[in-house]
């Protein structure tokens, strides 16, 4: 009778993306890439304790790969309506979340996306 063999451990490890100075651990990103997305995406960095940054930003690259983890909100029109959440009241057009979507695609293992006050709560609580 043989036994079950379980994995060996991975020897591979993933190494943690290095932090330049004034880079915050966590990125927090708006699919709106206007000014009220900016303030969204703020308004939910002060409670995470990280930077703020919208869809379009020219750095954006540069602050993805220093961010040990990224939050992007992304609210339904819906949501962004009947919220008193300041930072779920900036919905995206579907033409910004597309191009959001494609320069995210490098670093989707650190990427969390947001649509509900919820999981800000959460977020919160974890860092």
């Amino acid at each position: 009778m043989s036994t079950p063999t379980r994995p060996t451990p991975s020897d591979v490890t993933i190494p943690a993306p290095r932090l330049s100075a004034g880079e915050a651990p966590v990125l927090v990103v708006a699919a709106r890439p206007d000014a009220r997305g900016l303030a969204a995406a703020e308004a939910l960095a002060l409670r995470v304790g990280g930077g703020a940054a919208t869809s379009r930003d020219a750095d954006l690259e540069t602050r993805l790969r220093g961010a040990a983890k990224v939050i992007v909100l992304d609210p339904s029109p819906v949501r962004a309506r009947l919220t008193r959440d300041e930072a779920f009241t900036a919905p995206a057009d579907p033409s910004a979340r597309r191009d959001l979507l494609s320069r995210l695609a490098p670093h989707q293992d650190r990427v969390r996306w947001m649509t509900r006050p919820a999981q800000a709560v959460q977020a919160a609580q974890a860092a």
